[in-house]
């Protein structure tokens, strides 16, 4: 396996070993969605999940709405557990788009494996790749994704604060939503604020000197 897929690496620098869970609700995990301003190829209307701190400094994520057109039946021809697999490929981000990860179920903590939430995980190793697609129940959707996004947090601070992003907590299942196309309208509805905001204006006073002085 690991020599037919030479393209694939193991990032354990970027998802350590332990099985941290996301924050809060099991279930509840945090995403960014692109604001309607953001024009970026890669980022427009992109829904991004979060994934668990790591040790390199940067934040990770993977873009979760955007089905590329190459099943995996196409993207590995040559290995049996893809072989006649019509479900899509997801473009994760811009980030080493040719290495792949999968997001997959399990009932317990498998190895090589970063913990999502609930009984969710992630994998960039080959061979737990190739195990996550050999189980054929119905109802078991392991999904691939190639590339991934990142920034250093000073860099994302700064798009947020410039307006790029919206925060929003939100179902982690939705990484496995069978309408991806409809994640960003769905997700940028609940980040955006209501079209009526009601502003408390401070109450009037006297001015402080320090105001007084200001204004003259």
């Amino acid at each position: 396996m690991a020599a037919a897929l030479l393209f694939i690496c193991i990032l354990p620098v970027f998802l350590g070993p332990s099985a941290q869970g996301a924050q809060g609700n099991k279930n509840k995990v945090e995403f960014l969605v692109a604001r309607r301003q953001v024009q970026d190829p890669f980022f427009h209307e992109s829904v991004v999940f979060m994934l668990p701190p790591s040790n390199t400094g940067l934040v990770v994520g993977l873009i979760i709405n955007k089905p590329t057109r190459v099943t995996l039946g196409k993207l590995l021809p040559t290995l049996p557990e893809f072989k006649g697999r019509t479900d899509l490929a997801y473009f994760g981000g811009p980030v080493d788009v040719r290495i792949p990860s999968v997001v997959f179920r399990s009932p317990t903590a498998p190895e090589h494996a970063t913990h999502l939430y609930g009984d969710v995980y992630l994998t960039f190793d080959a061979d737990r790749i190739s195990r996550a697609f050999q189980n054929r129940q119905p109802g078991y959707t392991p999904r691939l994704f190639l590339g991934r996004a990142q920034w250093s947090p000073a860099q994302l601070r700064n798009e947020i604060r410039q307006g790029g992003w919206y925060k929003v907590q939100a179902e982690g299942d939705l990484i496995f939503s069978h309408d991806p196309h409809s994640l960003w309208r769905t997700l940028h509805g609940r980040g955006a604020p209501g079209k009526y905001i009601r502003y408390q204006l401070p109450p009037v006073g006297p001015r402080p000197p320090a105001q007084i002085a200001a204004a003259m």
